[in-house]
């Protein structure tokens, strides 16, 4: 439609009505009960058409609350000075072109070119922060001997119902039976990554996963590393690009949708377009880049909250792109750096911590006497707490009754696209959890405090600090990459490694499976 619209008119007006995207705060929806994002479209083709040219297109957002839109609305002139060109090729979203020199960046999609949307669980009961929690709604569910209020607790679908015959994923056991079949069992569990830096538990059984995506399941290995960004909706805070060694739910970014590229396919190759590698290693005189030193590179330069601020603009239009240095001394020092972000990012699993490796640093909290230590003064006690607060002039973060000294307030206020990732790993854990409900099993939650989640806290906090303190070298690293050469879209493709070879953008497996999966489960 884009495409056409190109084409056949001459020119166009979009008003952005929720430039906050999917599901924003209902406060800011011109309509309180729509959560999709709505705009406003005009065009215009004239008796003159020339065919040759297309339509020149406008764009503009509208920001604050709904009553703020109305009375910015009222003011809108098509000739104001108030919109900004969008892209002109194609089926380009309708959204402002760069003026930075952006587009000739490569994108992330283009370096790592198969992309997977992230598993699907389409039930929210099936994740959970402690694994005691899961194994005693399977229970539940298998106990349950009457059909209807067995389907309730399941929340069937279209793709999963309580007689669904699913194959097995990649490394977990084969059902022999459906779910509404099972009873007395004990559920698979899986360390997965719901939300940015949030580990939790799920249940790795296909017939509960309406779209696991077998082919992120059989990636995951040693040396794995899941890079996400937000590949649908504007973002304008925190990091652009994070990452994890755990299998990413479709959420993982911030809640809202993104994109996961695995650095590895599943047969173990790397996740890059033929011949990259090797021109990289060529241009920068170095001997043998790796996948791993592009993705610790990546992170360096897009995962912090400056990449995010200095291109602004650019990320209206949803999709990270790089500025691939020349100078190898750049390179080496990003790659440091991206190292030494991962080792975090993925809570020590990846990448390479920052001191020498003789120092045996493996564990992502600082050790006794590091001033960077947090510290568990006052215990939280058996109770679940429901509130959380933060003092910003003591660095006190409190948990209920419990206390945790040492916390800075960028620690406190680190986002990913907007999701405060503090607040939101208390969000899922206090006493009356905040997450989505999608089936009467999502009340059964922990009754006392775990004490593993006052350590697991501890670590989040510990991860958030290491990334704070990376955020000012990151910084420097970007500008002066951006200020310098660098590999262009149009070097990449004059020396064949772009456009990726076809089919580039699907998973190389170790084997073919026949998994029993929906026909839109790429």
């Amino acid at each position: 439609m884009r495409d056409y619209l190109r084409r056949t008119c001459d020119e166009g007006w979009i008003i952005n009505l929720s430039p906050e995207g999917q599901r924003s705060d209902v406060a800011t929806r011109v309509f309180p009960h729509v959560a999709q994002p709505l705009s406003i479209c005009l065009f215009v083709r004239r008796a003159d058409h020339d065919a040759t040219r297309p339509a020149r297109i406008h764009y503009r957002a509208l920001h604050g609350k709904r009553a703020e839109k109305f009375a910015q609305l009222r003011s809108v002139g098509l000739d104001d000075d108030g919109w900004r060109d969008a892209h002109t090729q194609g089926t380009r979203p309708f959204t402002p072109a760069a003026l930075s020199g952006w587009e000739e960046y490569p994108a992330l999609d283009s370096l790592f070119p198969w992309g997977s949307p992230g598993c699907k669980t389409n039930r929210s009961w099936v994740t959970s922060p402690h694994p005691s929690v899961l194994q005693r709604r399977w229970a539940r569910l298998g106990g349950e001997e009457d059909p209807e209020t067995k389907a309730i607790l399941f929340k069937e679908t279209r793709d999963r119902r309580l007689d669904t015959r699913a194959r097995c994923l990649p490394g977990f056991p084969h059902p022999d039976q459906t779910v509404g079949e099972e009873a007395g069992t004990r559920p698979p569990l899986l360390r997965m990554a719901l939300r940015s830096f949030d580990r939790q538990w799920l249940i790795g059984d296909n017939r509960v996963l309406d779209y696991p995506r077998a082919d992120l399941w059989e990636s995951l290995q040693p040396g794995q590393v899941f890079l996400n960004q937000q590949s649908s909706h504007e973002i304008d805070s925190g990091p652009a690009l994070v990452a994890t060694a755990l299998l990413p739910d479709t959420h993982h970014f911030n809640g809202r949708g993104g994109r996961v590229h695995p650095v590895l396919h599943p047969d173990g190759s790397a996740n890059v377009p033929t011949g990259l590698l090797r021109h990289l290693s060529g241009v920068l005189g170095l001997d043998g880049v790796t996948v791993h030193d592009l993705a610790a590179y990546a992170v360096a330069v897009a995962g912090h909250s400056a990449f995010t601020e200095q291109f602004a603009e650019e990320l209206l239009t949803p999709g990270v792109r790089l500025p691939l240095t020349r100078d190898p001394e750049l390179w080496s020092k990003a790659v440091r750096v991206g190292h030494a972000f991962l080792w975090a990012a993925t809570y020590g699993e990846q990448g390479a911590p920052p001191a020498a490796p003789a120092s045996g640093q493996e564990d992502v909290g600082f050790p006794p006497g590091d001033p960077r230590q947090v510290r568990y003064v006052t215990p939280i006690g058996s109770a679940v707490p429901d509130t959380l607060a933060y003092d910003e002039e003591s660095g006190t973060l409190h948990v209920g009754p419990g206390t945790f000294t040492g916390v800075p307030p960028e620690v406190w206020n680190y986002e990913v696209g907007g999701m405060r990732i503090v607040k939101k790993w208390f969000g899922y854990r206090k006493a009356s959890p905040t997450s989505r409900k999608t089936s009467p099993l999502d009340d059964l939650h922990v009754t006392a405090w775990p004490s593993e989640w006052s350590t697991e806290l501890i670590d989040l906090l510990s991860v958030l600090r290491r990334l704070v303190d990376l955020a000012p070298a990151q910084q420097a690293l970007t500008t002066r990459i951006v200020d310098s050469p660098v590999i262009t879209v149009t070097d990449l493709m004059s020396a064949g490694v772009l456009p990726p070879q076809p089919r580039a953008d699907r998973a190389r497996r170790r084997v073919v499976l026949d998994f029993d999966r929906p026909a839109d489960d790429p």
